[in-house]
């Protein structure tokens, strides 16, 4: 679930704190602010760091339980009110229109909460059972994370499973991501493949021709499993490697693939560069690409719900026009791109959660939402391919 950002209590609360919180700020808040803000401290993180002191503090009054009684009564007495609606009280380090909050009938109901909820016993300082970061009871989005912040994360990612395909839409997207490298890239034979940000190897059934594949990424949890899985194929081998630095030599490979991968590297335009280096001349690099200008992108913006991420893992995404220019300016040039589906309302607040579960789950528009991405390109469609080759 992303944040409810057509909820007025919602967005009322989270731009109270986006607009005079400084960067840095330790901001306690439900799990849902992590959409909005680039880090927080979960609830939990009460009972697990009991003296801790926060900057700001996004207290949903229907969840007050969830926050030990030590961390109210710190935020009740050392931070002033700075809004107060139907559902939360937010505290802020300056004093403002605190007097004016108090007298409000939102923050009565808010105070007359406080005793009960101070007769009852504190949560359990228990350990988290999906943890991000090795700082327990913080979130953090993944453009805010440390580069040891995001190997963590990404290993205990693999851990918790991985990626699970558990939507029908998820199955056709991946089987027309399948279908698209069978197709620029036909059986590989005889040749060298580097499958940058591997995982666990998904692709490498793909490349059943190639006489040697090797899948590089940061998430060594991933590479292990892709060493198991692959045990029995000693053509296909693994290294814990950054893709914007690649301990290879020039000219090593005769395709590159970059398959749903450079939203997640934090500098795409080095791991381009390093991808034109290890080809060889002649060689073709096939890249997929999040659509920042996707139709639901411009949807979105033209309802003043701004841009977005489609996925939370993602550090940036990119426009067909931008993507163009980073392969040119690394020598390698696009000669065939297609849309990969249309989602005219993915992400869009308040219309996406009306109609996930027919963009998921029905037949019918999963089908159509698939052929309109073939027929919009790569300019509109919710993702885009792309086969570069490096010339000779």
């Amino acid at each position: 679930m992303t944040f409810p950002h057509q909820d007025p209590f919602w967005s009322d609360a989270a731009r109270a704190v986006r607009g005079r919180a400084v960067p840095g700020a330790r901001i306690l808040a439900p799990d849902l602010f992590w959409w909005v803000f680039p880090r927080i401290h979960r609830y939990a993180r009460t009972a697990i760091v009991p003296d801790e002191r926060h900057d700001w503090a996004i207290l949903h009054k229907g969840m007050l339980d969830a926050l030990t009684r030590d961390a109210l009564r710190d935020i009740t007495a050392r931070l002033h009110p700075v809004l107060a609606n139907p559902v939360f009280v937010v505290f802020g380090p300056t004093a403002g229109e605190a007097e004016t909050i108090r007298a409000s009938e939102h923050f009565h109901a808010f105070e007359s909460a406080l005793p009960a909820r101070m007769e009852r016993p504190d949560p359990p300082a228990e350990a988290e059972t999906d943890p991000i970061l090795p700082e327990p009871g913080i979130i953090a989005q993944f453009p805010a994370m440390t580069d040891a912040e995001l190997r963590h994360a990404m290993n205990q990612f693999w851990r918790n499973g991985g990626y699970v395909y558990e939507t029908l839409r998820d199955r056709s997207y991946y089987e027309e991501i399948d279908r698209l490298i069978a197709d620029y890239l036909g059986p590989c034979a005889g040749e060298e493949v580097l499958d940058l940000c591997c995982g666990t190897g998904r692709l490498a059934r793909l490349l059943a021709g190639a006489r040697s594949v090797l899948g590089v990424d940061i998430a060594t949890v991933a590479l292990t499993m892709g060493r198991a899985r692959h045990a029995d194929q000693p053509r296909f081998r693994f290294a814990a490697m950054d893709a914007a630095a690649l301990a290879l030599p020039d000219a090593a490979f005769d395709r590159v693939l970059f398959i749903d991968a450079i939203e997640h590297v934090r500098d795409p335009a080095r791991a381009l560069a390093e991808t034109a280096r290890v080809l060889r001349p002649g060689g073709t690099a096939m890249i997929t690409v999040a659509n920042r200008d996707g139709l639901n992108q411009r949807i979105s913006r033209r309802l003043g719900s701004g841009e977005f991420v489609t996925n939370y893992q993602h550090l940036q995404e990119f426009t067909w026009a931008e993507t163009q220019s980073m392969l040119a300016a690394v020598g390698l040039r696009a000669v065939r791109a297609d849309g990969i589906f249309l989602y005219p309302y993915w992400g869009v607040p308040g219309v996406d959660e009306a109609v996930r579960h027919l963009t998921d789950e029905d037949p019918e528009i999963v089908a159509a939402t698939l052929e309109l991405g073939r027929r919009a390109g790569p300019e509109f469609a919710y993702a885009f391919a792309v086969l570069a080759r490096k010339d000779a």
